[in-house]
């Protein structure tokens, strides 16, 4: 089965809707997929119902921002119940902490001569974020690309980064838990940790919360990290997933470029 678990679309910070995606997918020969947008389920309806008029298998997902010693960590919600009783109320708290953190970056902004107008914004997408803040100022040509805006205004450390309260990675895992979802590290080798004994050091930490996966088949892991990441699922009976981070072409590889095909173990825990 040809699975690509880790797309967005323009519900956060992609730019094709969740049914464009799914045609895209099905064109493509992808046999199931996941729309995990940033902190938000927005689209996750509108996918599922095109996915079961195209045949397709779909996974309800998002993928939650947290932070850990000043490491972003993100943790891929799948399987979550979104009818349950308090769901949309504790999402819109997490909701809540990103808008927060929108407002003081873009006073920041401001004070170096930029302005962003975040309600503008806000139609464009569900969910704003650095993403979207950093293409509007492309937009307005202050900067040439996406990596120029966080090389010089909204990268960690830069004149406009701002670190407020956010969920830590165990709050992220428990969030998904209380809503019978399946908590999954995304992109570990983003966590930038220096040795593998340092990543299974916190990865303990995270299966201690109820971590249920790691995203091992990572479009940009190499042979060597995969088998890594997977030894690591298979020791702590973690399920193993994959995706190609798809946002538009300059964010993740195309879809369709780049699947996995899930073990049994991991088939049966998703149920797919």
């Amino acid at each position: 089965m040809k699975c690509d678990l880790h797309i967005h679309s323009n519900c956060s910070d992609g730019i094709f809707s969740p049914s464009k995606l799914v045609e895209m997918a099905k064109d493509r020969g992808l046999e199931c997929i996941a729309v995990t947008d940033h902190d938000t389920f927005a689209g996750v309806l509108e996918a599922q119902e095109k996915a079961r008029e195209a045949g397709m298998k779909y996974i309800v997902g998002a993928e939650l921002s947290s932070v850990y010693e000043g490491r972003d960590v993100h943790i891929l919600a799948y399987n979550v119940n979104m009818s349950a009783d308090g769901f949309e109320h504790d999402l819109a708290q997490i909701a809540d902490l990103r808008n927060q953190r929108n407002f003081a970056m873009v006073k920041k902004l401001a004070e170096h001569g930029i302005t962003v107008d975040l309600e503008k914004l806000k139609e464009q997408c569900t969910v704003v974020g650095r993403p979207a803040i950093a293409m509007e100022i492309v937009r307005q040509g202050i900067c040439n690309d996406v990596p120029e805006v966080f090389d010089k205004y909204l990268g960690q450390d830069k004149c406009c980064f701002v670190q407020t309260r956010r969920l830590t990675p165990t709050e992220a895992i428990q969030f998904t838990l209380k809503y019978g979802g399946l908590p999954v590290l995304a992109h570990p080798k983003q966590l930038r940790m220096s040795g593998n004994a340092k990543f299974e050091q916190f990865l303990r930490i995270l299966v201690k919360a109820g971590l249920a996966g790691i995203e091992a088949h990572y479009f940009t892991h190499n042979r060597v990290e995969r088998n890594f990441y997977g030894k690591m699922a298979k020791k702590y009976r973690l399920i193993s997933t994959g995706g190609s981070d798809f946002h538009d072409y300059t964010h993740g590889v195309e879809l369709g470029t780049k699947s996995f095909s899930p073990s049994g173990y991991t088939r049966k825990i998703l149920g797919i």
